[in-house]
């Protein structure tokens, strides 16, 4: 399993987005933490939210944020269009030539393809 850890100016708000958009939150550490952090889910799919001090996200990466990368994140059979209407600005669902139907969406400055699983065409 791969999971992502995004930089973010806040882990909770960003983890706020992402619950607003459907997701869930499956963890976060105090917030006077010293390791601030939440982690969110949407169907098994997860992000770490981490903060994007000096130490992780170099100023001079700051406006590239996730610039090349887009996070696939793929959902059971049939509910790709509860999914779609839980995102408060998905793009539209639209067939893939490998055989799927998905949206993008982006969260916390990052971009996130919400897939259906391999060969699902309903829903």
């Amino acid at each position: 399993m791969l999971t992502p850890i995004l930089a973010t100016p806040d882990p909770y708000a960003a983890a706020d987005e992402f619950v607003a958009n459907g997701w869930t939150l499956a963890y976060a550490t105090p917030t006077d933490s010293d390791d601030r952090m939440a982690v969110v889910e949407l169907y098994g799919g997860r992000a770490m939210l981490g903060v994007d001090t000096e130490r992780f996200l170099a100023a001079a990466a700051r406006e590239h944020r996730g610039a090349g990368v887009q996070f696939y994140v793929e959902v059971p059979a049939g509910v790709i269009g509860v999914v779609h209407a839980a995102h408060r600005d998905p793009g539209p669902i639209e067939p893939r030539a490998w055989g799927v139907r998905s949206f993008v969406v982006r969260l916390a400055s990052y971009n996130f393809m919400v897939a259906t699983a391999q060969g699902d065409a309903s829903g």
